[in-house]
């Protein structure tokens, strides 16, 4: 009789029964809908309920870094900031450590991607406020300022769409629309300059603020998820990720961007005022993120983006780019400029 061979998600099942007090713990299965380009992400039915498991690389980076996500997702709820509880092992761990990999185990959350409608969006802005407002103090670690650009687009990456866009329009539009875009990332650059970020307020961030990191119910949300990128950083990149994915990203009506920005924003400023130097900064770097997401989103796509060939993202680029340099001049001058 030949013996059966486990495989990788029978020996996760067998880690869970060894290092946890849940009763029956079934054989876990691969969340086939969400991503795994980090680490890898399964559904695990047990007796005392559903629970997320995910798989990390066993190196002392990781290891560092679980540390800290473990200690901020419960500092955040205690604060009163929802999350996916992290389930402590049967000696009180956060996760389990194996010969070349760990493992921990969240609440599974019963929940959806965010729906963009004007109380998720002020829902979404509050919750950013209170992260900024109750994290302040908590000790931060160090962060890979690269994971967002800043002051620019990465130029080839810009041209490579660019040339994409224009072999694909029988007419000059690409190139006005191109020179226009230009134009707004030229003005980003000098006003999000390294130079004048000492202007901008920096502490812990949740670095990755973005719809499918807020998983609600209807209109409630349930957690805040992916503390994997948080750590120290402008505020500044925090507000123009949520501006950027939840305002301008999915339309080209100015009235919508308006009232969706200011939404979000003002049930943000409930717990946190922006400075007068982020005001002015914001809206450049919103652009400079939307920008930079398309391109770079392009090529992993197959040449579309939501929908959109590279030809009509840079007709709806330079619509969205003009009004937003148009908010950072009214946030400078005021409105009647």
């Amino acid at each position: 009789m030949s013996e059966t061979k486990l495989t990788g998600l029978d020996i996760v099942g067998d880690v869970i029964r060894e290092n946890y007090d849940l009763g029956t713990v079934n054989t876990p299965r691969q969340l086939e809908t969400t991503h795994q380009r980090r680490h890898r992400k399964m559904l695990v039915e047990t007796g005392v309920g559903r629970f997320l498991a995910k798989t990390y690389r066993n190196d002392p980076t990781t290891v560092d870094s679980l540390y800290f996500q473990h200690h901020l997702s419960r500092h955040l709820e205690q604060k009163g900031l929802p999350v996916a509880p992290i389930q402590p092992t049967r000696d009180g761990h956060s996760f389990v450590l194996q010969d070349t990999w760990c493992l921990e185990l969240q609440r599974f959350v019963e929940g959806h991607s965010m729906a963009v409608t004007a109380a998720t969006l002020g829902i979404s802005g509050s919750a950013l406020g209170r992260f900024h407002q109750v994290c302040q103090g908590l000790p931060v670690p160090p962060r890979d300022a690269r994971k967002w650009r800043f002051s620019e687009v990465p130029r080839e990456t810009f041209e490579r769409f660019f040339t994409l866009a224009k072999e694909e329009c029988e007419d000059e539009s690409a190139i006005e629309h191109c020179n226009n875009i230009v134009a707004f990332l030229k003005h980003a650059g000098d006003v999000l300059d390294i130079d004048k970020r000492y202007a901008f307020e920096t502490g812990l961030i949740h670095g990755d603020w973005h719809g499918g990191n807020l998983l609600f119910l209807g209109e409630e949300l349930q957690a805040i998820i992916d503390l994997e990128f948080s750590g120290d950083g402008c505020y500044l990149e925090d507000i123009s990720y949520a501006v950027s994915n939840l305002c301008i990203r999915t339309t080209t009506s100015t009235e919508k961007m308006k009232i969706r920005t200011e939404t979000l924003l003002d049930a943000y400023q409930n717990h946190r005022s922006l400075s007068y130097a982020e005001r002015v900064a914001l809206f450049y770097a919103v652009g400079v993120k939307h920008v930079t997401t398309v391109c770079y989103q392009a090529p992993q796509q197959g040449g579309r983006v939501a929908g959109y060939s590279p030809a009509q993202w840079m007709a709806i680029l330079d619509v969205q780019t003009r009004w937003l340099a148009e908010q950072s001049h009214h946030a400078r001058w005021g409105t009647g400029s």
